[in-house]
């Protein structure tokens, strides 16, 4: 199975499926992280003044540890802001096509954040864009299974998917301490990291979970391949 996830900045993936991202890879999934942003806003308040470059070199090192602890790939577009929607959708469609992933996990599209909200926008009609004849010379049709919106700061208020993240919540909050120029950013990150991830799992009985909601854009069938290899529970 390939897993295809779209995130706005380094951390987000983590944030909202890094439990997940963790599980599918144990299972043998091949999972994919596409990275818009190269977080030149994350410096701390308290931080000496420095340059959004070097916060951005110190980022990308940080993402390639997370990314070899958690055992995914990752593209940086280094796009930190969507100007041109049809190019970013061609862009996505192309990379969707190229990969051929089963499952995409992207953004809340209600979101707070305006690059959260583009990215999820752009992922959404790129899936389903990818599986019609349009763009032919970006290559052959592919349909993805599902969409799934994941949360990081702006939750859901009914998650029709919850995954049981028990057994490797620990490497979700290890890996956060990776992006270590973040931690002084959002201070008490772990911790909330921690609240949410047990109140996702106490939705399914479970000590630790993270919440998705599936997308109603692509029409096609809900990912039992997903849930059988994760043993996941779905909500109605």
């Amino acid at each position: 199975m390939r897993i295809l996830v779209f995130a706005a900045h380094p951390d987000d993936e983590l944030i909202g499926v890094g439990g997940t991202i963790a599980r599918l890879h144990e299972k043998g999934a091949v999972v994919k992280v596409i990275i818009y942003s190269r977080g030149g806003g994350g410096i701390a308040a308290e931080e000496p003044i420095i340059d959004e470059h070097m916060i951005e070199q110190t980022r990308d090192q940080e993402t390639q540890q997370v990314a070899k602890y958690l055992g995914f790939e990752h593209v940086t577009l280094g796009i930190p802001e969507i100007v041109n929607k049809r190019e970013a959708v061609k862009a996505a469609v192309k990379i969707i096509r190229e990969f051929k992933p089963h499952i995409v996990f992207t953004h809340n599209p209600l979101d707070h954040h305006h690059l959260h909200i583009s990215v999820s926008n752009v992922t959404t009609e790129a899936c389903w864009q990818a599986a019609t004849k349009a763009y032919g010379y970006l290559g052959e049709p592919w349909r993805v299974s599902a969409v799934y919106y994941y949360e990081v700061w702006d939750l859901f208020t009914k998650p029709n998917l919850i995954i049981d993240v028990s057994d490797v919540f620990n490497k979700k909050v290890n890996a956060m301490k990776l992006y270590k120029s973040q931690l002084k950013v959002f201070p008490g990150i772990t911790e909330y990291l921690e609240a949410l991830a047990r109140v996702r799992g106490y939705l399914i009985g479970v000590k630790y979970a993270e919440a998705f909601k599936l997308s109603d854009a692509l029409p096609g069938v809900i990912s039992k391949d997903l849930a059988l290899l994760l043993k996941t529970s779905e909500k109605d």
